[in-house]
């Protein structure tokens, strides 16, 4: 990115043009086509939210604006359309579906989904398997799906500084940010941190964003262990998405390799010991990348 363009593209730029996130095609027909008399209509909704990272937060955000006082937070997406009630659920739908769509057509714009939806997924297997740890399963798992929601924000606004930083080459999520950092002169960990407090997303989740690759956080006494525990799991899982997205060929791995790879590529050296349920992961995992796959190529972004 030239000197001229990157003075130009600041965080001030991105803060204006925070709101601009639009959905993709198959989430706005399968949105236009659904029933509020259905009794599975919040559930559908709920489903295509836990698969598309753009409407979970858009829920997530409006349950967490409903005016009825001080609300406990919510991670579930079906909870949260539960509390917005059915009128401002169609609200919501109807101001969504006016907007145009974003159509993902590069494999390198598809990534985001696959790599969001992973993560999501592994976060919340390891925090129903990581003995010692005690995180919610809806939490983990909406941490896994929201965490790279500023590279969706930055998708939607500069496609192409997206793809100047992806071309530059990165092999692992602490090489990204770096990248970014060259390349922008802010990250998308800031800019996650920015749409959540806009979108007025609970505290943890706005925190996790923001966090999300800052690996010492257990040096510091001040910061809960339970955060420390939610911000490990989704950090691992996010290596590992990375990881079977740079190595296609896991899958005629045998378990030890695929055992031995999953622990050097994903364990930092910055966290204590922890009891990683790895041999149960490399056995559920063709398992899990399946169910991704599936979900993935019914929407369009396989």
């Amino acid at each position: 990115m030239d000197e001229d363009r990157k003075r130009i593209f600041t965080l001030d730029f991105v803060k204006d043009r925070i709101d601009n996130l639009p959905l993709i095609p198959f989430v706005v027909e399968q949105l236009s086509t659904l029933s509020h008399d259905a009794i599975d209509f919040y559930s559908k909704v709920a489903e295509l939210a836990e698969q598309d990272p753009p409407l979970a937060a858009k829920v997530l955000s409006a349950a967490h604006r409903v005016p009825c006082g001080p609300l406990k937070p919510v991670y579930n997406i079906e909870k949260a359309l539960e509390r917005m009630g059915v009128f401002n659920t169609l609200a919501l739908m109807q101001e969504l579906t006016a907007v145009p769509v974003f159509e993902p057509t590069s494999p390198g714009h598809k990534i985001g989904w696959r790599h969001s939806l992973e993560t999501a997924r592994f976060s919340r297997f390891l925090a129903q398997n990581t003995p010692g740890f005690n995180v919610s399963s809806d939490l983990a798992y909406m941490a896994g799906l929201l965490h790279d929601i500023g590279r969706f924000v930055l998708l939607q606004i500069a496609v192409k500084a997206v793809e100047v930083v992806d071309t530059k080459g990165w092999n692992s999520p602490e090489e990204l940010s770096d990248v970014e950092q060259q390349t922008y002169g802010f990250t998308h960990a800031e800019v996650g941190y920015l749409a959540a407090q806009h979108w007025n997303l609970p505290r943890t989740l706005t925190s996790m964003l923001r966090l999300h690759h800052d690996y010492d956080l257990w040096r510091y006494d001040s910061v809960s262990v339970p955060f420390k525990q939610l911000l490990t799991i989704v950090q691992f899982a996010d290596f590992l998405s990375v990881f079977l997205i740079k190595n296609p060929e896991w899958p005629a791995w045998s378990s030890t390799q695929l055992k031995g790879a999953i622990c050097g590529f994903c364990i930092h050296k910055n966290w204590p010991e922890v009891d990683f349920p790895v041999d149960k992961l490399v056995a559920q995992l063709p398992a899990i990348s399946e169910q991704c796959q599936a979900v993935l190529l019914k929407a369009g972004t396989a």
